[in-house]
């Protein structure tokens, strides 16, 4: 375990540069979460209904205001949808879940549905999440309390 050491701040007037206490990389991802789909409605009358289940990690402690999922699946998509805004492509849709600058901690689950649809009634009932990733946007935390600092 690793011990408390006081920094120490020095102020020299003829300088023009200085560091940001609270400054570091706030734009990485992945490391933080983990994302599972998982089908839990193969026909609603027009879509296969997949819930995106993400788990923060126990090993870290931030502030999010943003986390994008990517999922791929195995047939081509005519529309997917979500309730956060979505963009699909191919057999890709991507997820953009903004947050309002929330603090995760240790093993906080988030959960929201995606929508898919093939082509015809038994392509979208057979629709797979064959590929999922999700990054995360950190913001720093500039009251402190997270485990990392941010």
């Amino acid at each position: 375990m690793k011990n408390y050491e006081k920094p120490v701040l020095m102020k020299e007037e003829d300088l023009a540069e200085g560091v940001y206490a609270a400054s570091g990389d706030v734009t990485s991802g992945g490391d933080c979460w983990t994302v599972e789909p998982v089908s839990v409605q193969d026909w609603n009358g027009s879509h296969h209904v997949f819930e995106i289940r993400c788990r923060h990690t126990n090993a870290v402690e931030h502030i999010s205001s943003a986390t994008t999922v990517v999922l791929t699946f195995n047939n081509e998509l005519t529309d997917a949808y979500s309730e956060f805004p979505a963009s699909f492509s191919g057999s890709t849709v991507t997820v953009v879940r903004e947050l309002l600058a929330d603090a995760y901690n240790s093993g906080d689950n988030v959960t929201y549905k995606v929508w898919a649809k093939s082509s015809d009634e038994a392509t979208t009932k057979a629709l797979a999440c064959t590929g999922s990733s999700i990054t995360c946007t950190k913001t720093v935390n500039v009251q402190g309390g997270g485990a990392d600092g941010n």
